[in-house]
């Protein structure tokens, strides 16, 4: 253990440099992410009319929503590391991971970080840029986020992102292509995560379910977490929802590599 955690930050100095080469595809990538926050603008704006709240939302709330929900795909958001641990297992390529002293999935998890830290060094400017002219023209309400109770859900909405891309991934051990599952998974994600308007709005009964899933502790209760629009007591609630989906998913990850590799060969590498 003590070899393994010592490997750990030179795993991620590598992955850090091998994900900054893609700083330009960063760049623009953060300069269009305004692209959504400007369709829901007119979006939303149209349904306002004559309307001063929708729900419990005003617009200026609403569209703060969108622009927190941005940062929290930013931050937390796998790139294509789904991708990349299915390669590796349908390749071959586990052979020189597997005869290294260093877990799998912490090599995975130190990877995903260094892929999350690439991405902010390289859009962190543009993004603040764009919101602040964006700020001018648009009603947001950035400057009272609740940063207290945002960072951990945030951070909880990567560690469950992490857990559930690497379950996902690790089925390419009985399935050849694994692409089906994933933008299936990614569909429920954009439509029970809060992407497509705040779960909160939803009737009782739906939004009840929905926070049963684990899709809206990926994106819909980090962003209402810094926009401040969940109580304590939920919040409280909706923590240990979150990271009791991460601890599920991580078990069984822990299970479906074990099962994996006594299926695993590969020949070279």
């Amino acid at each position: 253990m003590t070899a393994s955690l010592a490997a750990l930050p030179t795993v991620f100095s590598i992955g850090l440099q091998r994900q900054l080469a893609y700083r330009w595809n960063y760049l623009l990538r953060a300069l269009f992410s305004a692209m959504p926050l400007l369709v829901s603008w007119v979006f939303w704006k149209a349904v306002f009319q004559g309307k001063e709240t929708v729900g419990s939302y005003t617009l200026a709330g609403l569209l703060t929503y969108y622009a927190v929900l941005l940062v929290v795909e930013a931050v937390s958001s796998p790139a294509d590391d789904d991708f990349q641990i299915s390669r590796e297992i349908r390749e071959g390529m586990l052979n020189s991971i597997l005869l290294r002293p260093l877990p799998y999935g912490l090599y995975r998890g130190a990877l995903f970080l260094a892929g999350r830290c690439a991405y902010l060094t390289a859009a962190v400017l543009p993004v603040a840029l764009c919101f602040f002219l964006l700020s001018r023209a648009v009603p947001l309400e950035l400057h009272s986020l609740d940063w207290i109770h945002g960072i951990p859900a945030l951070i909880g909405s990567a560690l469950l992102q992490f857990s559930l891309t690497l379950c996902l991934s690790l089925v390419s051990f009985w399935l050849l292509d694994i692409s089906a599952l994933i933008f299936l998974v990614y569909s429920l994600e954009f439509l029970a995560g809060g992407h497509v308007f705040p779960l909160d709005l939803l009737p009782a009964p739906l939004f009840t379910a929905a926070r049963i899933l684990p899709f809206a502790y990926e994106y819909w209760f980090p962003a209402a977490s810094l926009c401040g629009t969940i109580p304590r007591e939920a919040w409280m609630a909706g923590l240990g929802m979150q990271f009791g989906w991460a601890g599920f998913f991580l078990l069984l990850a822990a299970f479906l590599w074990k099962a994996g590799l006594r299926k695993y060969t590969a020949a070279g590498g």
